[in-house]
């Protein structure tokens, strides 16, 4: 393997890998953010409009 292939396969790797950390990263703060009670306590409202607003729509049809 010539110089120039070996080091663009290390770039290669290097990028795989920062992408991959980037991945685990973002899960990490989005299970952070979904675990508040907060989002938890809005999530909750929303789903109970949707199955409200739902349910009135149903009854329209």
């Amino acid at each position: 393997m010539t110089a120039p292939e070996e080091e663009r396969r290390g770039q290669d790797a290097v990028k795989r890998h920062a992408s991959t950390m980037a991945f685990a990263e973002a899960e990490a703060i989005i299970s952070t953010v979904l675990s508040d009670p907060g989002v938890q306590e809005a999530r909750a409202r929303v789903e109970a409009a949707e199955s409200e607003l739902g349910m009135e729509l149903c009854a329209h049809l």
